[in-house]
């Protein structure tokens, strides 16, 4: 009996491990909608400090990373060559971005290729959802995603991807 629930033990935690490294490696591909453009390109003032409260986004990248309940955890607008060891303490410490945008608001600006919304219920398992909004031909866009995959590599914790282009289908 004991061997038993040995087995069943490892199975069903193989099958945790399995849906979580399919969710690392399979990011979300979406489109910022056609309305959230318009309007992000209306506003004046700081449009960084909307970005990172509002979810309003002009340019590209933006690095949007939320733990595991959806709590906002990290931001970052550009690149910096400081990224990974900003995330390793804020990500180790458990640091709340208390100023940043909820991971829903960025969702319901965003659509699939068909039209559609994604919901926060509709995310893979993951400890770490990371939104990253890019632009085709962007290398600064290249370099954030490359240095959260060279992090990734260093932890065991788990990420859902989801990338958001901002250049429509």
């Amino acid at each position: 009996m004991t061997k038993f629930l040995v087995v069943l033990a490892m199975a069903s935690q193989w099958g945790i491990t399995s849906e979580r490294a399919q969710a690392e490696l399979e990011p979300l591909n979406l489109f910022q909608s056609t309305q959230a453009l318009l309007a992000d390109q209306r506003l004046v003032g700081n449009v960084s400090a909307q970005a990172k409260r509002e979810g309003v986004i002009i340019d590209a990248p933006e690095l949007f990373v939320y733990y595991a309940d959806f709590s906002p955890a990290y931001h970052l607008s550009g690149y910096r060559k400081t990224l990974i060891k900003e995330l390793d303490l804020t990500i180790q410490r458990h640091r709340l971005e208390r100023s940043m945008v909820d991971l829903d608001r960025l969702l319901e600006r965003a659509e699939t290729p068909q039209g559609d919304t994604i919901q926060q219920d509709q995310l893979p398992n993951a400890d770490l959802y990371a939104v990253i909004y890019r632009q085709n031909a962007c290398s600064a866009c290249d370099q954030v995603q490359s240095a959260l995959n060279d992090w990734l590599s260093e932890t065991d914790l788990t990420l859902s991807l989801i990338v958001i282009n901002l250049d429509q289908p």
